[in-house]
């Protein structure tokens, strides 16, 4: 299913201080106000329109997952308009590796200095704005609420500049950002999502699995892979090492030497101090949630009776808004499996197998008992040594079960699934 590729990026009760929504907004209804904004690039506007709304009618699900899914939007446009204050541009094959550098924005010519304190200030945003989208969504109750929204004509406000271009829209920040993404233009005005119940679950579980993400980045010291490399992926902004984009060697197909050197040169560097080790217990809890809220959303899917315009389809119904992307009882049930493994591994029930060792690793005490993070010294073993124990392990069979499951296409499922 190659349309599995292209789907990670859809994805304060009220700011207004005496204000109200104007009398149009008030007199139009949910959807097509939110149709409007998001056609009109008006997400600021969206909010202060909704969150008027919610308080005049607090016990209305539909406006606050309208509200909640602003939030989440709000959020991505923030970080999308303060990389390109920085000034963004990782080259091609550095940027499908990087989820948070992958944002397809315009190019800056004078971009703002970028420091690494500067950088981390960008991630504590992200983080708290992803909170605050998920309080509002979990206020939502257990009942019924839809949401159809024209995702593929919704626009951003990548640059900041207070005007929407066509370069904007959601549906080709879709196809930018995911590589080689096939959503035509003449499909973008019928890349309508009726979103629901399950959909909130989703959702909220999408703002945790980003902020897991951006926590382990925060709980870690890696200034030193930042200004030794990150000139690769903001190379107008100032940075210590900025003097070896000066002169660039010959790309050979697909491979960039200079790009490699740096992408080794990161992971040479890539030796981090706890300095936050609190954040460590954070990205536990966050991962906890994804996998609460991806039952929670399967809960909901397959007790849905309707079949309109699904963004995921339950085993039962057919009218998925992704061509071919089908789910049959079997995905689901494989879905299921993974998601008691996972659990059990953060839980430390079951233990994570090393090539070297005769006992296991529990994964929960990596969080809650973090120490220096060095990849090449788990990969060798001595980084794993403190958190060994015996128990039962995870096995390669049950993974190479689930795997045969989706078909080889796991990690496709995993982005759609969440």
């Amino acid at each position: 299913m190659k349309m599995l590729g292209n789907l990670l990026t859809v994805v304060f009760v009220c700011l207004l201080v005496g204000g109200a929504a104007t009398t149009a907004s008030a007199e139009t209804g949910t959807t097509q106000l939110v149709g409007d904004r998001l056609r009109a690039g008006q997400l600021k506007e969206l909010h202060i329109d909704l969150s008027a709304r919610l308080a005049l009618t607090p016990a209305d699900d539909q406006i606050r997952f309208a509200l909640g899914t602003t939030e989440f939007l709000l959020a991505v446009e923030h970080l999308s308009q303060s990389m390109y204050r920085y000034g963004l541009k990782p080259p091609l094959e550095v940027a499908r590796e990087l989820p948070f550098f992958r944002i397809p924005v315009p190019r800056n010519l004078k971009p703002e200095p970028l420091t690494y304190e500067k950088l981390r200030d960008v991630f504590k945003t992200m983080v708290a704005e992803f909170s605050a989208a998920d309080a509002t969504l979990a206020r939502i109750g257990l009942g019924d609420v839809k949401l159809p929204i024209s995702i593929g004509l919704a626009r951003l406000d990548l640059d900041g500049d207070g005007s929407i271009s066509e370069d904007e829209a959601l549906w080709r920040v879709f196809n930018a950002t995911l590589g080689g993404g096939n959503i035509p233009e003449s499909a973008a005005d019928r890349f309508i999502i009726s979103f629901d119940r399950g959909d909130v679950a989703w959702l909220r579980g999408y703002t945790h699995l980003l902020s897991a993400m951006a926590e382990l980045l925060l709980a870690h010291d890696w200034q030193d892979g930042f200004d030794t490399t990150f000139q690769m992926i903001f190379p107008d902004s100032g940075l210590p090492n900025a003097v070896l984009n000066d002169y660039r060697p010959m790309q050979i197909q697909y491979f960039n030497p200079a790009s490699a050197a740096d992408l080794i040169a990161f992971i040479h560097l890539a030796h981090w101090p706890v300095t936050e080790p609190e954040r460590m217990k954070s990205v536990l809890s966050h991962l906890e949630a994804v996998v609460g809220l991806s039952r929670e959303s399967w809960k909901h899917i397959q007790a849905e009776s309707d079949d309109e315009a699904e963004w995921i389809p339950g085993p039962k119904q057919k009218n998925g808004v992704l061509p071919g992307a089908m789910v049959s009882q079997q995905t689901v049930d494989g879905w299921m499996a993974f998601l008691d493994e996972f659990e059990a591994l953060l839980k430390g029930e079951k233990l994570i197998p090393h090539w070297r060792l005769a006992k296991g690793i529990n994964l929960r005490r990596v969080f809650t008992e973090p120490r220096l993070f060095d990849p090449i010294l788990w990969v060798q073993g001595s980084a794993a040594l403190p958190y060994v124990e015996t128990g039962p392990m995870t096995n390669a069979e049950t993974w190479t079960r689930i795997m045969r499951i989706f078909g080889g296409n796991f990690l496709g499922y995993a982005v759609w699934f969440n």
